[in-house]
C-alpha cells in the first residue's frame, strides 16, 4: 500500500473515532419543567428604601436547570430586572433588591415578584409572588433650602396628593435650592433625613455629593411661591408675571458688554406682540431696529410684531442697531435660524459680517415664524462671484441656533423653488445651502421661507 492511502485511512479512522465520541457526549433528557420547591419574599412590609429578600428553591429531577429570570414590578413600573445562572438538577437562590423611593410610588403597594425558570432544554416554570407591601416614607415636614438665602417651610395643602406648598418668597427669575425633611440649627440640610435633587433630568432623592434643583421662569418678575407634588416629583413655581415693556431705554435698561471686540449693551426684555414701544437713546428707528420684529409708528416710537416672549436684545453701538432676537434655547417651529457668509445687518452703513460661526449676532440672523411653516428674515447681502461657479453669499437654514444633532438640523434648500438671483445648491454635504450664484449683486433683502408650497422668495427693499 502506498504512504498515502495509509495517510488517508488514519485520517479516516480518526474521524470516524472523533464523530463516535461526540455522538457519546450529546445528551438528551425526556420533557420535563422545572418546580419551585419553595419560594418567598421574606419580608411582608417595607417602606420605600428598604430591601426585600428573596429566597428559592428550585428542582428539575430530570433535566439540569439553566437560568432563573427575575423582575420586580411596582405600580405597573419595572424595578429590578436579574437573570440568574442556575446548575445541577437542584439550586438555590437567594438575593436582595432594593425598592427605591420614585416617582409615583403609591401607599401600601405589592410588591410584584416574577420569576421564571428555565430547563437547559429551554422548558419553563413561572411563579409570581406578592405578599409583601411597599409603603411611602412618612414626611412630618419638608423644607425648601435655598443654596443662598432664607429658608422656608413647606405646607401640606392636599394630603390626598402629597401636595406640598410655600409662599412669600422673594427670589429673582431662578432659584436653586433643596427639598429637605430634616434641616440643622442653621437651618442648612441635615443630610440623615430624605433630601431630593436633580436626578438625571428630573427630580430623585440625593445624599451630599447630589445636584440641588433649579428653576427658571423668565417669564415672572421673581419667583415668590413654589409647589412640589411628592407624588409624580414635579416642581411649579409662580409669582407676578412681567408684563412686556412699553418703555426701553437703551442706556439705562440694556447694560454693557463686549462681543467680538465692539461695545454692545445688552440684556433680556420682554417684548409683547401688538405691543407700542417707546425708545430712548436711539435715534434714527427706521435703520436701527430689525425690519422682521418692529414696525416704526413714530420717530421714537415701534410697534412690537414679534410673538409675545422674552427676548435677547444687543445695542451695536457703533453701527446704532438693536439685534433682537428668541432666546438660545427656542428651536423649530418656534424659530428658524441662519448661519452663513455674505450677509449682515439690514441698515446702513452696509457691510458684511456673517460667518460661519454662532458667537456673536455678527454670525448670524433669526428668522421670525409670521404663521404655521413660513418663516421671514430681513438681512443685507452681498453677492461676489466666485472661482467655484458659487459665489460669496452663501448660508443655511438651521432647526436651531448652533450645528444640533444630525439628521434633523437644516432645511434641504434642494427641495425648495428659490427667486433669482439666489439658488440653492445641491451638492452632497450642501443640500441646506441658500447661495447667491456666479452673480455680482448686493441689497437689503426680505426673505420668507415657506414650508406649505416649499418655496424661498426674496424681495429686494433697496431700490
Amino acid at each position: 500500500m502506498k504512504r498515502s492511502d495509509q495517510f488517508f485511512l488514519i485520517l479516516l479512522l480518526i474521524s470516524i473515532i472523533t464523530g463516535c465520541e461526540k455522538e457519546q457526549r450529546l445528551v438528551t433528557y425526556p420533557k420535563s419543567y422545572p418546580v419551585f420547591e419553595r419560594v418567598n419574599v421574606a419580608e411582608t412590609d417595607i417602606v420605600y428604601g428598604d430591601s426585600i429578600t428573596l429566597y428559592a428553591e428550585i428542582k428539575d429531577r430530570i433535566t439540569p436547570l439553566s437560568t432563573l429570570e427575575v423582575q420586580i414590578v411596582v405600580n405597573n413600573e419595572l424595578v429590578r430586572k436579574e437573570s440568574i445562572r442556575t446548575k445541577g438538577n437542584q439550586d438555590t437562590v437567594l438575593r436582595k433588591y432594593k425598592i427605591p423611593f420614585t416617582a409615583r410610588r403609591p401607599e401600601n403597594a405589592v410588591v410584584k415578584v416574577y420569576l421564571s425558570s428555565i430547563n437547559v432544554d429551554g422548558y419553563t416554570t413561572d411563579t409570581i409572588l406578592g405578599t409583601c407591601r411597599a409603603h411611602r416614607p412618612v414626611i412630618n415636614n419638608l423644607w425648601l433650602v435655598p443654596k443662598t438665602g432664607k429658608t422656608y417651610k413647606m405646607t401640606l395643602t392636599d394630603s390626598a396628593n402629597y401636595i406640598y406648598h410655600v409662599e412669600g418668597m422673594n427670589f429673582g427669575t431662578t432659584i436653586t435650592y433643596y427639598l429637605a425633611t430634616k434641616i440643622d440649627k442653621f437651618s442648612k440640610v441635615d443630610w440623615s433625613g430624605l433630601v431630593f435633587g436633580k436626578v438625571n433630568d428630573g427630580i430623585g432623592l440625593i445624599d451630599a455629593s447630589g445636584e440641588p434643583l433649579t428653576n427658571t421662569d423668565l417669564t415672572l418678575v421673581g419667583i415668590s411661591t413654589l409647589t412640589f407634588d411628592a407624588y409624580n416629583f414635579t416642581v411649579e413655581v409662580g409669582g407676578k408675571l412681567l408684563e412686556p415693556v412699553t418703555t426701553l431705554d437703551i442706556v439705562a435698561d440694556l447694560s454693557p458688554m463686549t462681543m467680538a471686540s465692539k461695545a454692545f449693551r445688552g440684556g433680556n426684555v420682554y417684548f409683547g406682540e401688538g405691543i407700542e414701544v417707546t425708545f430712548s437713546n436711539l435715534t434714527d428707528l427706521t435703520n436701527s431696529l430689525p425690519p422682521d420684529y418692529f414696525e416704526v409708528t413714530g420717530p421714537n416710537t415701534a410697534k412690537f410684531v414679534g410673538p409675545t416672549a422674552i427676548y435677547k436684545a444687543y445695542y451695536y453701538i457703533d453701527g446704532n442697531y438693536l439685534y433682537v432676537e428668541p432666546q438660545p434655547d427656542v428651536v423649530y417651529p418656534d424659530a428658524m435660524w441662519v448661519c452663513g457668509t455674505g450677509f449682515g445687518r439690514p441698515s446702513p452703513p452696509y457691510e458684511v459680517t456673517s460667518s460661519w460661526n454662532w458667537n456673536t449676532p455678527f454670525d448670524y440672523a433669526p428668522c421670525r415664524r409670521v404663521s404655521p411653516g413660513v418663516y421671514q428674515l430681513t438681512i443685507y447681502g452681498k453677492n461676489t462671484e466666485g472661482s467655484n461657479g458659487y459665489g460669496t453669499l452663501d448660508f443655511k437654514f438651521f432647526f436651531q441656533r448652533g450645528w444640533g444633532q444630525a439628521p434633523l438640523t437644516e432645511i434641504d434648500a434642494a427641495q425648495y423653488t428659490l427667486t433669482p438671483p439666489f439658488f440653492g445648491r445641491t451638492d452632497p454635504g450642501n443640500t441646506g445651502n441658500v447661495n447667491g450664484g456666479a452673480t455680482s449683486f448686493d441689497g437689503v433683502f426680505k426673505i420668507t421661507l415657506n414650508q406649505n408650497n416649499k418655496t424661498i422668495t426674496l424681495e429686494k427693499i433697496n431700490k
